[in-house]
Formats: C-alpha cells, structure tokens, sequence
C-alpha cells in the first residue's frame, strides 16, 4: 500500500502546481496499520481542517488515482495527527468521504477565512510575477510563509509605490493560513491602526474594556501584517502601542510582516527602539520592475482577463510605462477598455491611441531632479547651487549631479553651470563616486531608485 500511495504523489506532483502540492499533499503521510486490510490504504494528515478541505476538493480525484495505480477498487482511509506528536496519529478513523445521511456542517472556505483576516483573495504567491527586481523579496517571503516566527522576524518589505510590496505581503499571510487554518492572523494597514489607537481615547479619557479588546485583538496574534508603516511617523503614541504589541509577540516566536516605501533606518520621527526592533530581522527591497519583468506582468493579467495580449503591443505599453506596477495594470485595463468600446483589434496603434496623456516617460529637467533631490533629503534647492562644503549637503548634490548625468542627455559642462558653474570634471567625479558607491550600498541604491521613481512621475 505504501507504494501505491508514493505512485500517487508522483502523479499528483505532476499534475497540480508545486504550491497546492507542498501545501496539501506533501504533509500527507502513509500510515502502516497493524491489521492493513486489502484495498484499504491509510493515510495521515496534519489537521481536521485539512481533511476538510481534501474532501470538499480532492476526494474523487485521490480515490480514482489510488485505485488506478492498484488496479482495484481501493479505499482511502485517514487519521489526524496529534498536534503535540504528529508521528502518533489519534484513534479516531475518518474516512476520505463523509458517511452517507450524516450532515454535513458548513465549511468556511480559505477565501474567507483570508478576508476576515484582511487578506485580499486575489493577491496570492501564484499571481505574483517574479523577475530581477523582487527575486530576493520573493524568495525571502516563500521561506517566512512556510516557516513564521522561526527566522527572518520581523520581515520588512520596503520600495516604491506601486512596485508589489502589498501583494507580497498578502501571498504570506495567504500562504500562512492555507497551512494552517487556525492561525489568528490579522492583516491591517498602518493608517488604519492609527485610527484604532486614536478610538481607544475617544471622548478624552482612556476606556478600559477598549484597551482590553484592542490588547486581546493584537497581542495573541500568530501573524501580525502591517501595510505602509511609513504613516506612523510623528504618531508617537502609536508607536508606543506598535513597541508593546512587539514586545508581546517576537518572544513567542510569533511572525511580524511589514511594508514600507523606505528601509527602516531611513524612517523619520520614528521612535529608535521600535526601528531597533524593525531591523533585527530581515529587510528586503523591491526595485522598479526592469523591462522584462514588466511585459510579463502584461501578459500575465492579459491572461487572467482570457485575453491573448500581442507581443508588440505589450512590448509598447511596457516600454512607455516605467514607473510602477499599478500605473502598468491601468494602462493594460485602459488599452482593453478601448478595444471593446470601439470593438477593435488590440494594436499599438489602438494602445497610441488609448494611453495618449497618461504615459508616464518623457523629459526630465535639471531642475526638477534638483528640486526632487532636495526634497529628499531635507535641504534647500539654493544648497545645489551652493559653495557649502557641509557633508549633508555636499553628497545629495552629488547624487543630483549623477542623477543628471544618468537621466538627461545634458553634457557635463552644462550640469556643472546648472550646479553653480561647477566644472566638468567635479560633475564627472561626481558620477563616478556616486556609481561605485550604487553598486556596494543597497540602502543607497535604494534611495536612487525612489528619487527617480518621483522624478518619472515629474515627466
């Protein structure tokens, strides 16, 4: 019987995606019974909520298997694994179908037990498109969704508007509660839990049974994912109740996931102690997605829409959007929408036609990447122009130059009359410094890739 379960498996792993294998058929396990009777096969699984979900899903498809690859008509039989001893399965025999006349209760699917937890039902590992500029990220958050609260704890996710930060973030804690039904997972963006807090003091006095409910609610979390944590800045006593919910959670080993525009350590107004803890676990960047990656992200929601997306039109769209992800799924919506109001060919001339006004390339000045890099970093636009020798003022007119050099067609000479009459060779030291020191320096990368983000959306 142990053989015909493996023969099983390797018709299983073939047949369905690795994720739906590794979640609900690689924690099975064959079970040798004492008294194993002919074309009975016995199986444990993990959970009763994972033998739900093979009966509601699978219970044809794994009993017809069996029973090809015996030959004969084979009954599926499973135990659950005791929580504290998965290797002792319990005494209690369920069979793969429910008995004939008993009812059935109710299931809640994953879908809704991932949107009561605030999870988006679409934003899942297997619609999330990897390339060169979330490879890292994707790959980190596929170990911290099989493993939570083991390592990478907390996980910070950081990068540009737009760039799928969110939808990660949401695959894990998806991917999470697929493996583990009961999980208390709570998915909820920072702009919301300020709101929370602020309701704790609602009428000007603290409200005791609301603190409890609001303690409760967080600190006997498995999962705690947290979008755009950048929108707790200046919010101290926010951060205080973030710092205590810390505090309660990384001890017990429980995962905390959060997104943010910028890495942790650029966080401005942000309690020290709480960053401290922000940057113990991991920290990982999603860049703006390179050309390749975004014509397959086109075609890929082409797809999901049941539309075969033509190459050079793909190829169009991905060329003339470059900012970040979302602009691109308008685009492609936009082009679509076009197409079945005129009832037209999808082409690059209807494409030309649909996204004329809202591409996002075009001239970028010397003047706004100097305004853009100011802002930045928190200086005056007069400090380009500047004889200022002040470090924090010297490297971001640096940048700006390198970003000149790197997003104009400008000359170095005309770069350097823009920085105050600079010669050429300052701005060419400038470029070179500023390059090498991009490719050591992530968190500098990182930094460029945002002003040129702000600087594209400009255009």
């Amino acid at each position: 019987m142990k053989n015909i379960w493996e023969k099983v498996l390797t018709e299983l792993r073939g047949s369905v995606s690795s994720d739906i294998y590794a979640t609900w058929f690689k924690k099975i396990a064959y079970h040798q019974s004492p008294e194993e009777a002919e074309g009975k096969l016995t199986l444990t699984v993990p959970s009763q909520p994972h033998l739900q979900y093979l009966r509601k899903n699978w219970a044809d498809r794994l009993q017809s298997l069996a029973s090809q690859v015996a030959g004969q008509p084979i009954t599926i039989k499973f135990l659950v694994a005791q929580t504290a001893n998965p290797i002792i399965p319990t005494e209690i025999e369920l069979p793969l179908f429910d008995p004939p006349g008993e009812e059935i209760k109710p299931e809640i699917s994953i879908d809704q037990l991932a949107e009561q937890c605030g999870l988006h039902r679409g934003l899942t590992f297997d619609t999330f498109v990897t390339g060169k500029a979330n490879e890292v990220a994707r790959s980190s958050a596929e170990i911290v969704s099989s493993q939570p609260g083991t390592q990478f704890n907390p996980f910070f996710i950081y990068g540009g508007v737009g760039l799928g930060k969110t939808h990660l973030m949401h695959a894990i804690g998806r991917r999470i509660l697929e493996n583990n039904p009961k999980a208390k997972i709570r998915c909820v963006s920072a702009d919301v839990f300020v709101r929370e807090v602020v309701d704790l003091s609602s009428g000007g006095t603290f409200s005791d049974a609301k603190i409890k409910k609001f303690d409760e609610t967080y600190r006997t979390l498995d999962v705690l994912l947290m979008d755009d944590v950048q929108l707790l800045a200046k919010k101290g006593g926010t951060q205080n109740h973030l710092f205590g919910i810390f505090e309660s959670l990384l001890p017990n080993n429980k995962q905390i996931i959060m997104t943010c525009d910028t890495y942790a350590r650029q966080l401005s107004d942000f309690d020290d102690r709480l960053i401290s803890r922000l940057t113990k676990g991991l920290s990982v960047g999603i860049e703006p997605a390179e050309f390749e990656l975004r014509a397959a992200i086109l075609f890929k929601k082409a797809k999901q829409q049941g539309l075969e997306l033509p190459e050079d039109v793909a190829y169009y769209i991905a060329r003339r959007m470059n900012t970040n992800i979302r602009e691109l799924e308008g685009a492609l919506n936009t082009v679509i929408m076009n197409a079945k109001v005129y009832n037209a060919p999808i082409t690059v001339e209807l494409a030309t036609r649909a996204l004329r006004g809202m591409t996002s390339t075009g001239p970028i000045s010397l003047e706004n990447i100097q305004k853009e890099t100011a802002q930045h970093f928190n200086i005056k636009i007069a400090d380009m122009y500047s004889s200022s020798r002040k470090a924090s003022i010297v490297k971001p007119r640096m940048i700006a130059m390198y970003l000149a050099k790197e997003l104009t067609q400008k000359s170095l000479m005309d770069i350097g009359s823009s920085f105050g009459g600079r010669d050429h060779t300052t701005v060419l030291n400038a470029v070179r410094k500023i390059s090498k020191e991009r490719a050591a320096d992530p968190e500098l990368n990182h930094t460029l890739h945002l002003i040129e983000q702000s600087l594209k959306n400009w255009a």
